[in-house]
């Protein structure tokens, strides 16, 4: 094998798609230095990236200089609405930065040092020292010399480094601490002050940079795997500074493309670009950034190893036609998400009981991109609380920043797919949480849920498709159905095989409305989606909300011969006081009754129909006339004197007091209380009790 074949890296990759991350740190960086003009008395401003392998943090500081004069003036003057005499000061200060030096300091370098050994500010001060005279290629100061120099001064300090570095004294110094998590385990070498019996090292680290910062012109960015917002709280409060934290999300598909095509290969001579070397004229670099982002979630780090796996391969076999189908099938092999992700294996066999009780949580979060805020608390035990983004980033997933239109920073959780066969690994005996990964790993990454109900829907078709596969008998909704439909009670509620409640991307009907390609249901394509439904053993959830088909949809057995159900479940997420009229009723059974009977169930006499609404909230017309209780409608029987059930078609209408036995009236009431004001709930107004709650109801259906 080649001796290349053994490097880790194989390509020069770019840094894109960090412009909010730039803007974020310069306006910091910018606020600190107006800061110390205005008083000496002030909390510095220090951004923080606590972010877990492969989101990008030491690529970012050590790039950050050279985005920032890619950037020009965007990176500090936006659109907002400042003054001519503000802009110019923003200039000025522009100007300066991108004349600074950038010092990355490694703290896993960080030791106890002589003359005083157990002081970490000490320690701190001569591996600045020590990493400024390597930068420069100087002999390193010995430590008594330095330490007779600094005498632990800040001024002192940033006089010594100004003359290593040889900087004028109004030239802006950036020193970049990477690896503040290893204070986690290095702090007990250090004599630390001790806080309500606890160890806080960071707290001691921060106040050391607080000294620093009250010096002109120097400038810092931390970087690493931490507990970042418990040190966020702690640093507030004792070491007298302010953490701003730096998303560093992952990428998107645009991003991912800018990457593959700028990023250049050292394999071949001439430096041809990554895209030129993986994809060939029948695979576009467009379709290999779609199929790394369904793989890698955009995760940098992970984008960057699954490139540099299919480069390998390209190497070892020099004629290798990457296609799409070669590509699932070098990606999938366990080799390469061995590789892939090894940092986070030894993390991710090791995840306490207590955090895998919380796995289930942290999946619904993530399917149903549930939003949760920087702040947010989870409840582990009686005498412990952890904070949400720690716990993201504890258990290995990621987290995506989205800004609303209000300008309001939220965060969601990201599990990218070549996680979630080693997660499966340790949840092999818990059904639930396989189902709700494998519902994950179907579902592309890019999907978002546009309308309110989609939590609902999920939580419906994951009950249903437990029930399905556990113990439909014990089941209280399906009895209740057996006992409105003599038809459902003949059936085989046992699904015949494993099966999966996804997310339906095979039974697309695009069209174009307004120039604008949408996906949805044709009025005419029930044909092809019940002949594709009898083929699987799946619940379907269509793919974007569409007006054209239930929101739920799968097929059950007779009990004898061919006959089959095909079902369809109209969830009809009333958030608000006005329920489900009569109209919106109708609407539901012509759009699906109706076209199924004409297109399908003329054909198939063998086939039957059944369509159940099930609605939050049902209006006080319907639901006197229906006497509060479910009802069927069987084939001929009129709905609100206006539609007339077709042959081997049922409707059945559940009442509210069903609806809330089946999923819970606590946790509808609470998502009715999230969804009132906002198609995207965040989980604080959902509630992360209410979260688990989901789980626990779940669980107790397996």
């Amino acid at each position: 094998m080649s001796s290349v074949f053994q490097r880790q890296d194989m390509y020069d990759s770019v840094v894109v798609d960090r412009e909010q991350d730039v803007v974020l740190t310069t306006g910091q960086l910018y606020g600190l230095q107006v800061r110390r003009e205005l008083e000496r008395s002030f909390k510095p401003v220090i951004p923080f990236a606590p972010h877990l392998f492969g989101s990008g943090k030491t690529r970012f500081v050590k790039s950050y200089l050279e985005l920032l004069k890619s950037m020009g003036e965007r990176a500090l003057i936006g659109p907002e609405n400042i003054s001519d005499c503000e802009k110019d000061r923003r200039r000025s200060f522009l100007d300066k930065l991108r004349e600074a030096v950038l010092l990355y300091v490694d703290l896993t370098e960080l030791k106890p040092t002589d003359p005083k050994e157990k002081s970490l500010k000490w320690a701190v001060y001569y591996l600045i020292i020590k990493t400024a005279c390597l930068q420069v290629g100087i002999p390193m100061m010995r430590k008594t010399q330095a330490y007779e120099t600094v005498e632990m001064e800040a001024l002192n300090l940033v006089t010594l480094l100004r003359d290593i570095l040889n900087l004028r004294t109004d030239q802006f110094l950036l020193v970049a601490f990477d690896e503040i998590g290893m204070l986690d385990s290095s702090g007990q070498y250090f004599d630390l002050e001790v806080n309500d019996g606890r160890v806080r090292s960071y707290n001691d680290f921060f106040r050391i940079l607080w000294g620093l910062c009250l010096e002109d012109n120097v400038f810092f960015i931390v970087v690493g795997k931490s507990e970042g917002l418990s040190i966020h709280n702690y640093a507030i409060s004792v070491s007298r500074v302010e953490l701003t934290f730096i998303p560093l999300s992952p990428l998107e598909k645009h991003s991912i493309i800018e990457h593959l095509e700028n990023s250049s290969s050292f394999m071949f001579t001439g430096s041809p670009k990554v895209s030129q070397i993986l994809c060939h004229q029948h695979f576009s670099t467009n379709e290999l950034a779609e199929l790394l982002l369904e793989l890698t979630g955009g995760v940098p780090g992970l984008l960057v190893k699954a490139i540099n796996y299919l480069l390998r391969c390209k190497l070892s076999q020099d004629h290798l036609l990457l296609s799409k189908e070669s590509f699932w099938m070098i990606m999938n092999d366990s080799i390469a998400t061995n590789y892939c992700v090894d940092p986070l294996l030894p993390r991710l066999s090791s995840l306490s009981e207590t955090r895998q009780r919380l796995l289930k949580m942290l999946t619904l979060l993530a399917l149903y991109r549930i939003r949760f805020e920087l702040g947010e608390l989870v409840h582990l035990s009686s005498t412990c609380d952890v904070f949400l983004f720690d716990l993201v980033t504890d258990m290995c997933f990621y987290r995506r920043l989205i800004v609303d239109e209000n300008h309001q920073e939220r965060y969601e959780v990201l599990i990218p797919k070549l996680l979630i066969r080693y997660i499966e690994q340790s949840v092999k005996n818990d059904r639930l949480e396989w189902l709700l990964l494998q519902t994950l790993k179907s579902q592309p990454v890019e999907f978002f849920y546009e309308s309110k109900c989609r939590v609902f829907e999920g939580l419906v078709a994951t009950m249903f498709y437990l029930h399905f596969c556990y113990h439909p008998t014990d089941s209280l909704m399906f009895s209740t159905l057996g006992q409105l439909s003599s038809v459902w009670d003949e059936m085989n509620l046992k699904f015949s095989s494993e099966s999966t409640a996804y997310y339906m991307k095979s039974i697309h009907y695009t069209r174009s409305t307004s120039e604008v390609e949408r996906t949805t249901f044709g009025i005419n394509d029930w044909k092809k989606i019940v002949e594709e439904m009898l083929e699987f053993e799946k619940i379907y959830i269509p793919f974007e909300p569409t007006s054209r088909s239930p929101d739920i949809l799968f097929k059950l057995h007779g009990r004898t011969s061919e006959q089959n159900w095909i079902v369809g479940i109209a969830c009809k997420g009333r958030w608000s006081f006005n329920g489900i009229r009569w109209n919106e009723i109708v609407d539901e059974a012509c759009k699906f009754l109706k076209p199924v009977h004409d297109q399908v169930l003329t054909v198939h006499p063998t086939l039957h129909c059944m369509l159940i609404i099930m609605s939050t909230k049902l209006s006080t017309s319907v639901a006197t006339d229906l006497n509060h209780s479910s009802h069927c409608y069987s084939f001929g029987d009129r709905v609100a004197g206006v539609f007339t059930v077709p042959l081997n078609c049922e409707l059945i209408i559940l009442s509210e007091s069903d609806v809330e036995n089946f999923i819970g009236k606590d946790i509808l009431s609470s998502l009715r209380s999230a969804f009132k004001s906002t198609d995207n709930p965040h989980s604080r107004s959902i509630g992360i009790s209410t979260v688990q709650e989901m789980v626990l109801s779940l669980s107790k259906n397996i």
